[in-house]
C-alpha cells in the first residue's frame, strides 16, 4: 500500500458525511453498561491540528458557524466539546467512537490497523489508550483475522483507495463481515476528478441488497476539490439501524438547508 497522510485532508467534506453516519450508527449500538467491539481497517491518527489552506475549510469549516443548531447530532456535539475555543482540531474516526462510548457510559474495545509508524506513535501518546489495541500492519488481512475471533461489533472500512486492489479488498472484507453478523460501514468517494479535470465515476462494487447512503457535497453546502460527493455502504443485522440512519439524514438535511448560509453557497 502506498503512503497516505491524512493531515492535509482531515475534516474534509467526505469526513463530515462519513463521521456523521458512523457516529449515528455507533449511537444505535452503544447503550449504558453495554460493551461493543469497534474495528477500523485504516485508522489514522487520534486527532489532527487544523491548519490554513487545507481541505477542512470546504468541509467542517463551512458547517462550523451553524454548529449550535446541530448539537442534537452526536458527531457535531462531540466536535463542539473538543473545540471549546473555536475549531482548531479534528478527531479521527476511532477517537470519535471512543468519545461517544464515554458519553454513553459504554464499554468499548477498539481494534485498529495502520501501516505507518508515525500513526502508531501518535496513538501511543494518546492519554486514553487502555481500550485500544493498535496493530501496525495491513488492515484488510488484520480485520479478517479479527472477524473470526471477536464477538460481532461495528466495523469501519476506510482505505485511502490509492492502490488498484483497494476497492476489491474492501468489497471482500465488507462481504465477510456482513456474513459473520457485524454492522459494517464502507466509505468511498464518488464523482472523482482526475488531473485533467475530467469526472471519474467508478462503478459501485456493492450489491443492490446493501444500503448505500450517497451525498453530493453541494447538497449540504460543502465542497472538495477532488470529488463531487461520497457514499457510505452499510450492512447490519439490526434491522432498525438503516431505518434510523435514513431518519437522521432527513433531520440533518432539514436543519442544514434552512440556513441563509447554505442558500448563499448553493446559489454560487
Amino acid at each position: 500500500m502506498r503512503h497516505y497522510d491524512h493531515r492535509m485532508h482531515a475534516g474534509n467534506a467526505g469526513d463530515v458525511w462519513k463521521h456523521f453516519l458512523l457516529l449515528e450508527a455507533a449511537d444505535c449500538l452503544l447503550t449504558p453498561d453495554s460493551s461493543l467491539v469497534y474495528a477500523e481497517s485504516h485508522v489514522g491518527r487520534p486527532e489532527y491540528s487544523l491548519k490554513a489552506a487545507c481541505d477542512w475549510e470546504g468541509g467542517i469549516g463551512k458547517i462550523w458557524p451553524v454548529l449550535p443548531s446541530l448539537l442534537n447530532f452526536c458527531y457535531f456535539a462531540i466536535l463542539n466539546e473538543l473545540n471549546p475555543r473555536g475549531l482548531m482540531r479534528y478527531p479521527g474516526s476511532a477517537r470519535l467512537v471512543w468519545e461517544l462510548a464515554k458519553r454513553k457510559m459504554s464499554m468499548l474495545e477498539i481494534e485498529a490497523w495502520d501501516i505507518e509508524n508515525d500513526v502508531a506513535a501518535a496513538w501511543s501518546e494518546f492519554p486514553e489508550t487502555t481500550s485500544l489495541s493498535f496493530h501496525l500492519g495491513d488492515g484488510f488481512s488484520g480485520v479478517v483475522s479479527l472477524l473470526n475471533e471477536a464477538i460481532p461489533g461495528l466495523l469501519l472500512i476506510d482505505p485511502p483507495f490509492l492502490d488498484q486492489g483497494d476497492a476489491m479488498a474492501a468489497e471482500e472484507l465488507f462481504d465477510r463481515a456482513r456474513e459473520l453478523g457485524w454492522t459494517v460501514l464502507c466509505w468511498h468517494m464518488v464523482g472523482t476528478i482526475d488531473t485533467n479535470g475530467r469526472e471519474f465515476l467508478p462503478e459501485s462494487r456493492f450489491h443492490e441488497s446493501f444500503h448505500e447512503f450517497p451525498i453530493q457535497f453541494s447538497q449540504i453546502g460543502l465542497d472538495y476539490c477532488g470529488a463531487k460527493g461520497c457514499a457510505v455502504a452499510v450492512s447490519s443485522p439490526h434491522g432498525y439501524l438503516e431505518h434510523r440512519l435514513l431518519e437522521r439524514i432527513e433531520e440533518f438535511l432539514k436543519v442544514i438547508q434552512k440556513f441563509d448560509w447554505f442558500l448563499a453557497i448553493s446559489s454560487e
